[in-house]
C-alpha cells in the first residue's frame, strides 16, 4: 500500500510518502521561506566575471544570482541574441553589463553559495513541461514502450503550436491527447502572459512563480500507485480532490482522508529522527554509516551481525545488494548530492560487480535528481553524482555546535519547531492538559531561552497551553521530554516545588 501524508505545522508543510509503511520520500517546505526553483524573473545583469565564465543577475533576491556560461547557452538564446555558437565561448561576448533577461532559479542557495539561474526556461504540468520558443516534442526516458512512446511524439506534434515544444513526462503514459492539449494550452498561455509582461515591466521583477508544495507533490509524486491521501484540512482536501478530477479516471480511485493525526499514526517522525543518525540498520543485520563532509559524502557498508551463505564472496554479494536499496532510500531522504563515494565489502568478480552497479543504477532509476553511477573502483568503491539544488536534510536540520567549533553539530531552530509543535500537539490530542513542563539538557535549554521563544508564543496561543522548561542534566543534548502535564495550578505548583 502506497500513502500520501499532508502535514501543515505553524512554521512548515511537510508531506511523507510511506510505502507499506516505510517512509520513501520526504518533502518539507518553510512557510516563510518557500521554495525559489521554478520562479521566473526578469533580471538585470550587474556584473561580469569572465574568469568564472559567469554573470551576477539581479533578480529581486537578497543577494545576486549566478548565471554560468553552461545556463546560458541554450540554442534557443543564442537564436534569440542572432550569436553563433563558435562564437559563445566567452561570456563577455553573449551579455553585458545592464542587459535584462529572463531567467528561472535553478537551484537553491546552498551554504554561502547564491541561488544559480539559466535562460532555459520551462514550465512544469503533470503531464508535461512546456519548453518555450522550440520546436522539439521530447519524451520521458521513463517511457519505456515503443507504442507508446509514438504515440506521445505524435501527439505533441500536433498540438504543439506557436513555436513552444514539451517534454511530455511519464505521468502522460496512456493519458488522452484531450488531457494532454488541455494542459499544453494553460501552460501556453501562462508563458504568454510572462512574454507580454516582460516587453512593459521593470527589471528585477517576478514574472512567475512555482507551484506550492502540495501542487508540485501533485504533479510529481501522484499517480495511480497512491491508495490513500491524508490532509490535515478541508481546504488541502477539496484542492486535491479538484485536481484529481482533472486527471480523468486514472486518479479516481484514489481516497482522501482527512486526519490532524497522520504523522502520528504512521510513526513519521519517528521514521524522520532516524535521518539524524550516522549509523542505519539493515534487515538483514548488516548495517551502512553515512558520513557527510563539506567536499563528498562517504557511505560504508558493514556486516554486523549478518552471517549468510558458507561462501564468502556469495555473503559479501547478498550484503552489498541489499545495502544498495537502503543507501538509495537515504540519499534520497537526506537529499545528499554531489559526489558520493560508497566503500562495499569486498567482492572479486567481475559479474558480481556489473550486478551491483547494476542494481544501483536500478534503484536510483525513479530519483527527482540527476543521479550519474560512474562504476567501480579497483578497491570497490562505487562513484555517484547527484545534482545538488538544494541544501541536504542533515545540514538543513542540524547546526554546528558551538561548542567544538563545528566539528560536530546539534539540532537546529528548526528541528526544535517540528519537535514542539509535535509534542503540544499530541498532548492537546490527547488531554486536557492546560499546561507542561518540558525538560532538557543545559545546552539546548539554553538555546530555546535565548533564540525560539517567539515560536513558543505561537506554539501556546495556537494549542491554548502553558510551556514550561526544565534543566536536566540527565536528558541528551538534542533531546526535548515531556516532564510533567496538568492543570495550571498543579504545574505551578510541581514547579514551586522544584525550586524549593
Amino acid at each position: 500500500m502506497k500513502q500520501v501524508l499532508i502535514n501543515n505545522s505553524i512554521f512548515f508543510d511537510q508531506v511523507a510518502i510511506l510505502k507499506d509503511g516505510k517512509l520513501e520520500d520526504f518533502f518539507h517546505e518553510e512557510k516563510d521561506a518557500k521554495s525559489l526553483v521554478g520562479n521566473i524573473y526578469k533580471g538585470r545583469v550587474m556584473n561580469i566575471l569572465p574568469g568564472m565564465e559567469a554573470a551576477f543577475v539581479d533578480v529581486g533576491l537578497d543577494k545576486n544570482a549566478y548565471l554560468f556560461l553552461d545556463d546560458l547557452l541554450s540554442d534557443k538564446f543564442l537564436k534569440e541574441k542572432n550569436i553563433r555558437k563558435k562564437d559563445a565561448k566567452n561570456i563577455s561576448k553573449i551579455l553585458k553589463k545592464g542587459d535584462e533577461i529572463l531567467v528561472q532559479i535553478a537551484r537553491e542557495p546552498i551554504g554561502e553559495k547564491n541561488v544559480a539561474v539559466t535562460t532555459d526556461i520551462s514550465i512544469s504540468g503533470k503531464y508535461i513541461a512546456l519548453i518555450p520558443k522550440s520546436i522539439e516534442v521530447n519524451i520521458s526516458k521513463k517511457v519505456k514502450d515503443a507504442e507508446e512512446r509514438k504515440r506521445l511524439v505524435a501527439i505533441g506534434k500536433e498540438i504543439m503550436e506557436n513555436g513552444n515544444g514539451m517534454i511530455i513526462r511519464t505521468y502522460a503514459q496512456d493519458c488522452t491527447k484531450d488531457a494532454i492539449e488541455k494542459e499544453y494550452r494553460i501552460l501556453s498561455s501562462v508563458y504568454e502572459q510572462i512574454e507580454q509582461e516582460f516587453g512593459y515591466s521593470y527589471a528585477p521583477k517576478l514574472m512567475y512563480k512555482s507551484n506550492s508544495l502540495v501542487e508540485k507533490v501533485f504533479m510529481d509524486s501522484i499517480d495511480s500507485s497512491v491508495d490513500e491521501i491524508y490532509v490535515e484540512d478541508k481546504n488541502t482536501k477539496e484542492k486535491l480532490s479538484s485536481m484529481i478530477n482533472m486527471c480523468g479516471d486514472e486518479l479516481r480511485n484514489i481516497k482522501i482522508v482527512e486526519s490532524e493525526r497522520s504523522f502520528q499514526e504512521f510513526e513519521v517522525e519517528k521514521q524522520i529522527q532516524t535521518l539524524f543518525e550516522r549509523k542505519v540498520e539493515l534487515q538483514n543485520g548488516g548495517s551502512i554509516f553515512i558520513d557527510v563532509t563539506e567536499a563528498l559524502t562517504v557511505i560504508d557498508v558493514n556486516s554486523g551481525k549478518y552471517v549468510g551463505s558458507e561462501n564468502m564472496e556469495e555473503t559479501a554479494l547478498q550484503l552489498n545488494l541489499a545495502a544498495m536499496e537502503e543507501i538509495a532510500r537515504q540519499i534520497r531522504l537526506r537529499n545528499i548530492s554531489g559526489i558520493i563515494l560508497i566503500d562495499f565489502i569486498d567482492v572479486k568478480s567481475k559479474d558480481n560487480i556489473e550486478l551491483i552497479i547494476s542494481r544501483a543504477k536500478s534503484a536510483f532509476r525513479d530519483d527527482k535528481a540527476k543521479t550519474n553511477v560512474l562504476g567501480m573502483t579497483k578497491l570497490n568503491l562505487m562513484e555517484i553524482t547527484r545534482k545538488k539544488n538544494k541544501e541536504n536534510f542533515y545540514n538543513l536540520i542540524t547546526q554546528q555546535c558551538s561548542h567544538c567549533s563545528g566539528s560536530g553539530r546539534t539540532a537546529s531552530k528548526i528541528y526544535i519547531f517540528l519537535r514542539l509543535e509535535s509534542i503540544i500537539k499530541n498532548i492537546r490530542k490527547n488531554t486536557t492538559s492546560e499546561a507542561v513542563v518540558l525538560k532538557s539538557g543545559y545546552i539546548m535549554n539554553s538555546f530555546i531561552q535565548n533564540n525560539c521563544m517567539d515560536i513558543i508564543k505561537k506554539i501556546q496561543q495556537k494549542y491554548s497551553i502553558k510551556i514550561f522548561f526544565r534543566v536536566d542534566e540527565n536528558v541528551l543534548t538534542d533531546e526535548i521530554a515531556v516532564e510533567k502535564t496538568g492543570n495550571t495550578e498543579y504545574i505551578n505548583s510541581y514547579l514551586n516545588s522544584k525550586i524549593s
